[in-house]
Order: C-alpha cells, then sequence, then structure tokens
C-alpha cells in the first residue's frame, strides 16, 4: 500500500492509475487519509459497487449470523410451482385482452 498526497497525485493521476491496478493508494492531506485508489479494471463493475454499499454489507452480515432452517432452491422451485398449480385451478389467470371495435 502506498501513501500519496493529493497535491503529488494531481501531479502523477495517469502514473497512479496504473499503479492502483496492483495495489492500493491511499490519498492523504496534511498526513491524514482521505481517500483510497484502487484499480478495477477486468473486474465486474456492479460486485464492485454493491461491496462498497453499506446496506447490502449489512445484509450479508445479517444472513450469514442466520442459523434458522435454510430451504434448497429446489425445495423453493417446487413449492412456487405447487403455488401457481393452486391458482390456475381457482381461475386467477391473467384476464384475456380483447380488441376495441371501432
Amino acid at each position: 500500500m502506498k501513501f500519496v498526497g493529493v497535491r503529488e497525485a494531481q501531479a502523477q493521476l495517469s502514473g497512479l492509475v496504473a499503479r492502483c491496478q496492483k495495489e492500493r493508494i491511499v490519498l492523504t492531506r496534511h498526513g491524514q487519509p482521505i481517500a483510497i485508489l484502487t484499480g478495477v479494471k477486468g473486474k465486474d463493475l456492479e460486485e464492485i459497487l454493491l461491496t462498497q454499499d453499506p446496506e447490502f454489507r449489512e445484509l450479508i452480515e445479517t444472513r450469514r449470523r442466520y442459523r434458522g432452517p435454510l430451504v434448497s432452491h429446489e425445495a423453493l422451485r417446487n413449492e412456487a410451482e405447487r403455488e401457481l398449480t393452486r391458482e390456475r385451478k381457482r381461475g386467477r389467470r391473467r384476464p384475456k385482452v380483447r380488441a376495441l371495435k371501432k
């Protein structure tokens, strides 16, 4: 990890962009960290943005702490199919759309 002052970073920005693809660069102002440059070349932007989102991180942490019963993908799919079958038998289909007569 490299520490670089903001003024130095302004003068060397293109070089820092290339370097931050290999290591994180901490930007400082008056010796205090203010930002981090992290390379994202070749990485999934959506994944990067989600990992930086505090709400998403809290959701993941909550899920990791969960100790209740788990449901497999197959069981969930089967339950959804049963529910759809019940709905169809009850006649809750989408209404047909008819053309208006002129």
